[in-house]
């Protein structure tokens, strides 16, 4: 067999362990020394990797597509895209990713010693997630579009909550005092606008967009999941005013 053909067999048994919840599997398929790292930046060990099998992660569709190989010497770069229907913590995750995994010899067999995905990816042809008006917005889409300095964010919590702690960057506004303040903290009326509250249960980040958009503000979103969504995915967070 090929070294090509070893390297494209060993992405297909990772894909089955994953899709399959395999978690004793990734002994012999990730090298000890394994580095994986997620899309929004996290970074797992071999353990660490095996051992979100063995927690409430489901993978219910997990495919690599286009998989490519370019081979230097007992190291092996796979490009491709990671197609999932994935379902952990309560959350729904449906999405494809870019991959990049390297693999490396290890005497007549090959191990994977990195994974790296970024992503979600989107249709080239449409704008970024981040400026598109209306519906809600995705904790990454929100991570990136405020990595990418291309969003407002806006508490619409309390103050004193808002202090004790808010995503980062976030202006804090209510939806009681929008009609008041909102022309000064929100001069530009055509940005990107995204508010949030405490979580899916809490009806403050839904009454601020309302009355955003009762305003005249037309690219206002909502990030549902709110401030603890954000916290629960390990994300910075920021206090005081």
């Amino acid at each position: 067999m090929s070294s090509e053909r070893q390297v494209l067999d060993l992405v297909d048994r990772w894909a089955r362990a994953e899709l399959d919840g395999d978690a004793d599997a990734f002994d012999d398929l990730l090298g000890a020394d394994f580095a994986g790292i997620g899309p929004v930046g996290f970074v797992l060990d071999r353990a660490q990797w095996a051992g979100r099998h063995r927690g409430d992660l489901k993978n219910h569709h997990f495919a690599i597509l286009e998989p490519s190989v370019r081979l230097h010497g007992d190291t092996a770069i796979v490009g491709g895209i990671q197609e999932q229907r994935t379902s952990v913590r309560g959350h729904d995750v449906d999405h494809a990713f870019r991959l990049t995994l390297v693999a490396v010899r290890r005497g007549d067999d090959w191990v994977i010693a990195n994974i790296q995905l970024s992503g979600p990816l989107q249709d080239p042809s449409a704008p970024p997630p981040f400026a598109r008006p209306g519906g809600p917005i995705s904790r990454d889409e929100l991570r990136a579009a405020i990595d990418a300095k291309a969003v407002t964010v806006v508490d619409a919590l309390p103050a004193a909550p808002y202090r004790r702690r808010h995503l980062p960057g976030a202006l804090n506004l209510t939806a009681e005092d929008a009609a008041r303040s909102a022309g000064e903290l929100l001069p530009d009326r055509s940005a990107a606008i995204v508010a949030y509250s405490t979580d899916a249960d809490c009806d403050r980040g839904p009454a601020l967009v309302a009355e955003l958009t009762r305003l005249g503000y037309p690219n206002v979103r909502l990030y549902a999941g709110g401030v603890e969504d954000w916290a629960a995915a390990g994300l910075p967070l920021e206090t005081g005013s």
